[in-house]
């Protein structure tokens, strides 16, 4: 059950960076009735769907998959998703190294710096250390409420992009915020993807731009998720 729901966000997600790779206000109300209008199934197949929906959206703590091992939460208030956000970045930021968008979010996350949002459930959160003995006995953090939108919306309003439509990237391949000039992760954490921001670096120039003329995701192999671009696995 959680695997069909998690191919579902996953592919919705996908729509969402290729709308806004293309800039078609068209594709976005498409794949926003697809993704969302389920009127055309058999009664019997909704009620399936919305009884999954309910479960993953109300778990607050892992639970346990066919053969007992424990799976970490989607919910980005636990400490199990936090566990698994923090093992995940680790593992990235050893194999890419210095200089990288992963080693970038494991500084911040270091400092508590680091923001995890999910617009779906209208939540963001300020990340944590679970290893941290202070946050030992924290199974749950209360998050901030944000409105609730679909990827495709959120996207399009927070990351900037340059006079040619292009999506703005920092020389470590984050997106950049608008407003906040923050950097952006957008991918999967596990088998969900989520919107993940942190400070840039004062230093922090867009990558083969100068000025007015900022770098752009039109070349290079980039750490974020863009089903334009990018590989569509991409991970934290």
């Amino acid at each position: 059950m959680v695997s069909s729901v998690s191919n579902i966000r996953l592919q919705t997600a996908q729509i969402a960076l290729q709308v806004i790779k293309g800039g078609s206000s068209e594709s976005s109300s498409s794949s926003s009735t697809t993704d969302h209008d389920y009127s055309s199934l058999p009664s019997q197949t909704r009620s399936a769907l919305s009884v999954m929906l309910d479960k993953i959206n109300a778990g607050k703590a892992g639970s346990t998959d066919a053969a007992g091992n424990t799976v970490a939460s989607t919910d980005i208030t636990t400490a199990s998703f936090m566990a698994l956000l923090r093992q995940n970045m680790t593992a990235a930021a050893d194999a890419k190294g210095a200089g990288s968008q992963e080693a970038a979010m494991l500084a911040a996350f270091k400092k508590g710096q680091l923001t995890v949002t999910d617009p779906t459930q209208g939540v963001s959160i300020k990340a944590w250390d679970v290893t941290d003995p202070k946050e030992a006995d924290v199974d749950q953090k209360k998050g901030t409420d944000i409105k609730t939108d679909d990827w495709n919306d959120f996207l399009r309003d927070h990351l900037q992009r340059d006079s040619h439509g292009r999506l703005v990237r920092s020389e470590n391949g984050s997106f950049i915020e608008k407003g906040t000039g923050n950097e952006v992760y957008f991918g999967q954490v596990g088998s969900q993807n989520y919107y993940i921001t942190w400070p840039a670096k004062s230093e922090t120039k867009p990558a083969n731009g100068t000025g007015d003329k900022p770098a752009t995701d039109s070349t290079g192999s980039k750490p974020a998720t863009d089903t334009t671009t990018d590989k569509s696995d991409s991970k934290a």
